[in-house]
């Protein structure tokens, strides 16, 4: 892995306040990319920006968004871009639902297709709007398994994420020769992190046998630093008893 292909790029890691978001951060600013690290928790993008500052001696820059906004995530990609451009965006945002659909509120369906897929395409908008007079940029985001097999109680986040599988496949078609911009989804199996800690995630799972956030990570970055000719539109990585 050459992780030397991202020294000194601009990359925007939104979700990076826990989980997959926060696990590939260090790495990154380990290889020398310059972060700007996005998330609703100010605190915990403090905490994280401070160990990398103390890891790496460069501070990375933060921003609180809402990706369900589009001021925000305009804003937002506005700042990370600054004025040397934007060349990376790692969306490891979004919300979990796993529970039966006759118990599911009209307010967990709306926030689910908010953070999963509108705030995904808003965010994908206007990455592409900055990444475009540069002819060239890459934009990976973190679909999950449950974006190409269905699951049972899961059918309103499968909802989402198919509407994200369907969305990056256009948009790979759309950007990716015309503006030379990647655009990657990655399909992850269960990763240990957070995500199960919510109470609407209504399941019983084996932590210790899942991916952990730092496989993740790895994933991320073997995406990122593939040669400049060729272009990972999808990565799939599952755990061995996990596979769906």
């Amino acid at each position: 892995m050459k992780t030397e292909i991202l020294t000194g790029k601009s990359v925007l890691i939104t979700g990076a306040t826990g989980g997959i978001g926060q696990a590939v951060a260090l790495p990154l600013a380990h290889a020398g990319a310059h972060l700007t690290l996005s998330g609703r928790s100010s605190e915990k993008l403090e905490v994280l920006a401070a160990q990398i500052e103390e890891a790496t001696g460069v501070r990375p820059k933060t921003a609180l968004a809402d990706l369900g906004r589009a001021s925000q995530v305009e804003k937002l990609v506005t700042e990370a871009a600054g004025e040397t451009g934007l060349d990376i965006v790692i969306n490891a945002a979004g919300v979990g639902l796993i529970k039966a659909l006759e118990n599911i509120t009209p307010e967990e369906m709306t926030l689910t297709l908010a953070a999963n897929l509108y705030g995904a395409m808003l965010l994908s908008q206007a990455a592409v709007k900055v990444m475009t007079p540069k002819k060239s940029g890459h934009i990976l985001h973190v679909v999950g398994v449950l974006g190409k097999v269905p699951m049972a109680q899961a059918s309103v986040y499968c909802a989402s994420k198919y509407g994200l599988t369907g969305f990056l496949q256009a948009l790979r078609a759309e950007v990716s020769r015309r503006h030379n911009i990647k655009v990657t989804g990655l399909y992850l199996g269960g990763v240990d992190t957070p995500f199960y800690d919510n109470p609407a995630i209504e399941m019983k799972v084996q932590r210790d046998k899942m991916l952990s956030a730092s496989d993740a990570a790895e994933a991320i970055l073997y995406a990122l630093t593939q040669p400049a000719h060729l272009v990972l539109g999808e990565l799939t990585l599952q755990p061995e008893s996990h596979q769906l």
